[in-house]
């Protein structure tokens, strides 16, 4: 689908974030007597310039369009979504029609439960350092249809399962950071079956069609799950790049010891090392983008250090969303920390959180709603956390104050949700602004 094909028959927009605001924008510069209707189950803000709006339930629209196009956060798997498609009526996501405006674009997509921002990040810098003329975008900075028009050698595009359900597009070569189970309730998947969420994932094999696909080898559910797909190439495995704690190895020798890296964590040197094997990939050798490591500035939200009172520092992890995330944040650090965890309730799985906790115990426990508290008791009975080091907290600014009496100012404060932030926050970046700025209150 492209652009030009909304200029004729009537379209509806699902949903109005960033990609319905960049698609307005896209079609009032080409095609602004385009017939676009946009629907939303609450008014947008800010609302589209020229487009109406509708709200309420979707079942209640009643004129057929001739095509449809989903927001990411809207269910793939809606029933009016269904209706349609068995009549005919197409329906995709909005990033779709910027792949139909650029077939020939050379795309290095990125995908995986954790780390896929990182990854594409880091590959997008590195591979900048060796001179191509790189865009990042997608799930990650710009949505694709607010690209400028002018040439890239390569796109670095970040998708989610979100966008994977049913994009239509390519991909040059493909990565794959992580499978663990995420998203469940958005895929209609149950605790235990996870199999719509990587259904949705590995939909990256389709866009590739046969092209290189770079996985983490050291992921068993990953791995096993293409292990048939062609043209897949590990690190971690029996491929030339592997990461170790003390570093990335490269045919034997190593490459990038792990205090050079600019990114705290083992999991974050599977992600460097999977950037550098897609920069060689490309380049032929990754020995020129090595210079640029040093200039590489982490995300926010993602083991982020943050100022605060006491010597044992304060780091925001607000990007983790599920157990595993939290997990992996916590292995990351090389002593215990206080932990303030909690989120939406959506039945996760916290055992292997608790199972490494009783053998690291927390310096202390602090939990948010609406989930915290079940945490909590998890923890609690599997000898995680000391009983007098747990507390529950109603709120952000609790929390901080209550894991900075239990750290002393001497051990470090982990803010690792391990839960989606609604409803108490819009996102995860807001979760992580709310932390950064109730430490700073308090250091105040």
């Amino acid at each position: 689908m492209r652009l030009s094909d909304l200029n004729s028959g009537r379209s509806l927009v699902l949903g109005f974030g960033r990609e319905g605001r960049a698609l307005e924008t896209a079609l009032q510069q080409r095609f602004p007597e385009a017939d676009v209707e946009v629907f939303c189950d609450r008014p947008p803000d800010p609302p589209p310039r020229r487009w109406p709006v509708r709200s309420g339930a979707l079942a209640g629209i009643r004129e057929t369009p001739d095509r449809v196009l989903r927001s990411p956060g809207f269910p793939v798997d809606h029933p009016q979504l269904q209706d349609w498609r068995q009549a005919g009526i197409p329906v995709t996501c909005i990033s779709s029609l910027w792949f139909g405006e650029n077939p020939t674009a050379r795309v290095i997509a990125v995908t995986g439960s954790k780390g896929k921002s990182t990854t594409a990040s880091l590959i997008a810098h590195l591979l900048s350092a060796t001179g191509r003329r790189v865009a990042l975008a997608g799930n990650i900075g710009l949505p694709l249809l607010d690209l400028p028009a002018r040439e890239h050698d390569w796109y670095v595009v970040e998708l989610s399962s979100y966008q994977l359900a049913d994009l239509v597009g390519h991909a040059t070569i493909g990565v794959i950071t992580r499978l663990f189970p995420e998203h469940q309730d958005w895929h209609g998947d149950s605790r235990g079956d996870s199999r719509n969420y990587y259904r949705a994932k590995l939909r990256l094999l389709e866009l590739t069609a046969g092209n290189p696909v770079w996985i983490n080898g050291a992921d068993p559910v990953l791995r096993a799950a293409v292990l048939d797909a062609p043209a897949v190439v590990e690190i971690n495995g029996n491929g030339v790049f592997r990461a170790d704690r003390d570093g990335i190895w490269r045919a034997g020798k190593r490459l990038v010891p792990a205090a050079a890296s600019p990114l705290p964590g083992r999991h974050n040197l599977d992600n460097l090392a999977l950037a550098l094997a897609v920069v060689e990939s490309v380049h032929g050798s990754c020995l020129q983008a090595l210079d640029s490591l040093s200039s590489f500035r982490p995300l926010p939200h993602r083991l982020q250090r943050v100022s605060g009172p006491g010597s044992g520092g304060w780091l925001n992890d607000s990007i983790a969303t599920t157990p595993y995330a939290t997990l992996a944040a916590l292995e990351a650090l090389p002593v215990s920390p206080v932990l303030i965890c909690g989120g939406l309730e959506r039945d996760a799985d916290w055992h292997q959180v608790a199972e490494y906790c009783a053998g690291r115990p927390l310096a202390g426990l602090v939990t948010l709603p609406d989930n915290g508290p079940a945490v909590g008791r998890l923890l609690d009975e599997a000898g995680a956390v000391a009983p007098d080091h747990l507390r529950d907290a109603p709120d952000m600014e609790q929390a901080v104050r209550r894991a900075h009496e239990l750290a002393g100012g001497c051990v470090p404060v982990l803010l690792s949700p391990g839960a989606p932030s609604f409803p108490h926050y819009r996102d995860f970046e807001q979760r992580g602004k709310c932390f950064i700025e109730a430490v700073a209150r308090l250091k105040g």
